[in-house]
């Protein structure tokens, strides 16, 4: 199933090598833990610097974006079986 959201979501991040990698997402009351990060792309979206990151984990591929102005995340694709 594939859906379009533009949910607010908790995400924790590592830090590595000056790039940002998201661990785990809490959505929905539950927690998901990234196994992979598939794709990262940036945008400018009115002014604001965006980043996309495609990732996913044993069972669900997500859309994350990353707001750099307000530090907002948001899930706004979800993939499932």
């Amino acid at each position: 199933m594939h859906q379009y959201l533009n949910d607010p979501i908790d995400v924790s991040v590592d830090f590595t090598n000056q790039r940002v990698r998201p661990h785990t997402v809490c959505w929905d009351n539950q927690m998901y833990k990234i196994k992979k990060v598939n794709l990262v792309h940036n945008t400018n979206e009115d002014g604001q610097h965006i980043f996309y990151f495609s990732v996913s984990d044993d069972a669900n591929f997500m859309k994350l974006r990353l707001n750099t102005q307000n530090l907002e995340w948001r899930l706004v694709e979800l993939y499932t079986d």
